[in-house]
């Protein structure tokens, strides 16, 4: 196991423009340089495309580059996020095709039937639609019924409001509604699966942050399932995480031998953390992974 010391700067969790930053890997490792980070980790979304080009950028400085990625996965009727961390990554790699080609032929699925509900429905989708491949296929289909004025107006005749995508869900594409289909995706249980061995731990990301509009933040006890399946600890400084929910993923850290960790969840946005921080003032301190740990 790699021992750093108390006074190491790390960044656990940060994203570039392979996923859904706004920076390019070199402006990443230009900011990296500049907080003079120790160990970094780029944690793209469903992609490990910009972690050779990261190493190369950093060659020389010192800086430790520990392999993460960030997965979307299915978990029951939810998403939730899970890090990936320090693996080899063409073995990475061959996993994330396999998983973006699965979803890829389920979403077409998906969309198929979504649209066959929704016509039912009444309601006007355009012909050829297709799916947007890092775009929910609710989303799709909802900005496309949202769009037609068509819709809108029948929407209005219905409810008594026009429409925005989030209307469109909650009201009829939402689990028990009648346009409800069930979300593409691979589950925590097949990323536990197919990492296991590949990946030195599995991080349950930002636990208390609601993914998107239309999911649920987790709860201790949901934790603990994701934990029984193979998780092997939790992401526990995050800026959207509340100091009394970290003291509690603390409580369960310490009471289940767990590993975590922390970073800014940068995307290049004026209202991000900065790279090395959770928030204004507040520098990530500590980590813990199979190998490698703080103080």
């Amino acid at each position: 196991m790699y021992q750093n010391n108390p006074m190491k700067k790390f960044d656990l969790h940060f994203h570039s423009t392979n996923s859904d930053g706004k920076l390019s890997v070199p402006e990443l490792a230009k900011i990296i340089k500049a907080k003079k980070l120790d160990f970094c980790a780029l944690t793209d979304h469903n992609t490990v495309d910009g972690i050779r080009e990261l190493e190369t950028c950093l060659d020389g400085s010192g800086i430790k580059v520990i392999p993460g990625v960030e997965l979307t996965t299915k978990y029951n009727e939810d998403e939730v996020h899970i890090l990936a961390f320090d693996f080899d990554v063409d073995e990475a790699a061959k996993i994330l095709k396999e998983r973006n080609e699965l979803i890829r032929r389920q979403k077409i699925e998906e969309m198929e039937k979504s649209i066959e509900l929704s016509r039912k429905e009444g309601l006007e989708i355009t012909p050829a639609l297709l799916p947007v491949e890092k775009q929910p296929v609710t989303l799709t289909i909802a900005l496309d019924i949202c769009a037609s004025r068509f819709n809108q107006d029948l929407l209005l005749e219905r409810h008594g409001k026009p429409f925005i995508p989030e209307d469109v869900f909650f009201e009829y594409q939402a689990p028990g509604k009648s346009c409800a289909v069930e979300r593409s995706g691979v589950s925590a249980e097949w990323v536990v699966e197919k990492f296991k061995g590949v990946a030195q731990d599995l991080i349950i990301a930002h636990p208390f942050v609601r993914v998107s509009v239309v999911t649920k933040p987790l709860d201790e006890m949901r934790i603990k399932d994701l934990l029984r399946i193979g998780m092997t600890g939790i992401e526990m400084y995050h800026s959207k995480t509340s100091d009394e929910q970290i003291a509690l993923i603390k409580k369960i850290v310490q009471e289940n031998e767990l590993h975590y960790t922390g970073g800014s969840d940068f995307h290049g946005r004026e209202t991000d953390p900065s790279i090395g921080e959770y928030g204004p003032d507040r520098i990530l301190s500590d980590f813990y992974l199979a190998n490698y740990a703080s103080g």
